[in-house]
């Protein structure tokens, strides 16, 4: 397994952990077997699994994480070739560009993580609950979903002429390159996504929120790192029923995809640890 896990964002490390999988695991079946990796070390080239080759530490989480990959990619309901894309990309992106084999290590860990709570997601029925779409005229979901590509409007983000307008009392979420706003249309609400980097602005996704007699606005949450380094698990947007502290939903902003993706929190074993608060305009 090959991971560098740049500490910017949970996502990159998470998705393009993901990635690398794909790649790395292709090498898995002619993994040597004994206390080496799970590729064969006489054919590697790279200064990442030569490191991988020499420790001991570095081979047994790549072992452990082979076998995760291998169970979670025969696991029913498993998207096979999604979960190779992102395998590749982490080993390209995340840990193939460690400097050292702390690095490494973090990156495993991360990325096991990250397969253990997949694979514990696939597999239960409760995570269907937790992720089903909140109820919409299918006319205006259908709507909605056109905003996706579009350029945000000046000054507006998400164009008023369309119909969509701010949500009273819910403040833009901010994130690292991201913004999600809460905007309503005919009764309807919803939360859009929007692509800030590279100076431009995109609306990349959208989700349908439950009525507003049923929860509160949009809160910015975070998934604290099971191993109380700085790099999160996961960061987006909740919401809670009103007067009460537990999270209603969660959806986890992935700008790599341009996606808003709901987390089922108790399947994750998320509930107890997340975090949320009410955003600040302009943070």
């Amino acid at each position: 397994m090959n991971v560098t896990v740049p500490l910017p964002t949970w996502r990159v490390v998470a998705r393009r952990a993901v990635a690398g999988l794909g790649a790395a695991f292709a090498s898995l079946a002619h993994a040597a077997a004994g206390a080496g990796p799970s590729f064969d070390c006489a054919h590697v080239t790279g200064r990442v699994t030569k490191l991988i080759c020499a420790s001991p530490d570095l081979s047994a989480r790549d072992r452990t994480l082979a076998e995760h990959y291998r169970a979670l990619l025969a696991q029913p309901g498993t998207d096979a070739a999604d979960l190779q894309r992102e395998e590749a990309r982490w080993l390209h992106d995340v840990r193939d560009t460690c400097p050292d084999e702390a690095c490494i290590a973090q990156a495993y860990d991360v990325w096991n993580t990250l397969l253990l709570a997949r694979s514990r997601r696939t597999a239960s029925p409760a995570a269907e609950g937790e992720t089903r779409p909140f109820a919409v005229d299918p006319a205006l979901m259908d709507d909605a979903r056109g905003l996706r590509g579009k350029a945000c409007a000046p000054g507006e983000d998400v164009p008023r002429e369309l119909g969509y307008l701010p949500v009273p009392g819910s403040l833009p979420v901010v994130g690292n390159g991201s913004v999600v706003l809460a905007r309503q249309r005919i009764g309807a609400e919803f939360a859009v996504l929007l692509d800030t980097r590279r100076g431009s602005c995109r609306m990349v996704d959208v989700v349908a929120l439950p009525p507003r007699a049923q929860a509160g606005p949009l809160l910015q949450c975070v998934v604290p790192s099971i191993d109380g380094s700085a790099t999160p698990l996961s960061t987006g947007i909740g919401l809670r029923p009103r007067g009460q502290k537990a999270v209603l939903a969660y959806w986890e902003v992935d700008l790599a995809d341009g996606v808003l993706r709901r987390q089922p929190l108790g399947v994750l074993g998320w509930s107890e640890t997340i975090r949320c608060r009410q955003p600040e305009f302009g943070e």
